[in-house]
């Protein structure tokens, strides 16, 4: 993956130098820079909330920045092509009521591998490298509608939580009965280190060259590959993104 990236930003550079070029010879064309700084708001979820999870008592994006840079070539008067670059914290903090839940669990350093029901506390704090491609529609009171795909690289892995107050029936719900005051998980190795997806987003000139942006990423592959156990169900990265933008 990490040469998927390498030859997409290399392309990304010899496009920015053929379009100057082509925008020197031709004023009729647009080439436009932008670097923007956000905060991502979202989690990683499945796409409908499974009977094993009761209740969510609580639920926190964590530090979550993102910041990047932007090259957009219009190439007609309402319609353009935008290929960026940015780095994304992905994060949340969750605790939910469980019964049943699937997972694997560390107890005195050993692997247990079974069907939880107590208190679940997830921690996340994953770091993408993204490459987002996406087409550019440019209204004419100062907006810009962007619709697309990214392609994203994890780069530094944090899937970790507890499970507590609770017991486990080891193997499956009708396995011998295991009682937990606390036990530990550690995902982080487990997960997919590459993503892909949908990217949409809407940005608003507010001053000169400054705007306001609003984006979603909005993951199709699965966090976790279909061998892992120690979640039951697929999650995706789904996560929203406010921030600001710099164009130059």
């Amino acid at each position: 993956m990490q040469k998927y990236l390498l030859f997409i930003i290399l392309m990304l550079g010899s496009t920015t130098v053929t379009l100057a070029q082509n925008d020197n010879k031709d004023k009729s064309t647009r080439f436009e820079h932008s670097a923007y700084l956000g905060y991502n708001i979202g989690g990683l979820a499945p796409l409908s909330l499974p009977n094993t999870i009761r209740k969510i008592n609580s639920y926190a994006p964590n530090t979550s920045p993102s910041f990047g840079y932007e090259l957009n070539y219009r190439f007609q008067k309402r319609w353009g092509i935008a290929v960026g670059i940015r780095m994304d914290w992905k994060g949340m903090k969750v605790q939910d009521s469980v019964q049943y839940f699937h997972t694997l669990v560390s107890i005195d350093n050993a692997a247990i591998e079974g069907d939880f029901s107590g208190t679940n506390t997830t921690n996340v704090r994953n770091i993408y490298l993204a490459v987002p491609i996406q087409a550019t529609f440019f209204s004419s009171n100062n907006w810009r509608l962007k619709l697309g795909i990214y392609l994203a690289h994890l780069i530094r892995p944090s899937f970790y939580g507890s499970v507590s107050d609770g017991y486990l029936r080891k193997g499956d719900s009708l396995g011998e009965k295991i009682i937990i005051d606390y036990a530990s998980f550690n995902f982080n190795e487990n997960q997919r280190t590459f993503d892909f997806g949908m990217a949409a987003g809407a940005e608003k000139l507010v001053y000169k060259k400054i705007a306001v942006k609003a984006d979603l990423q909005w993951g199709l592959q699965p966090v976790f590959p279909n061998s892992f156990n120690g979640i039951s169900f697929n999650m995706y990265n789904i996560f929203g993104t406010l921030g600001i933008a710099y164009h130059f």
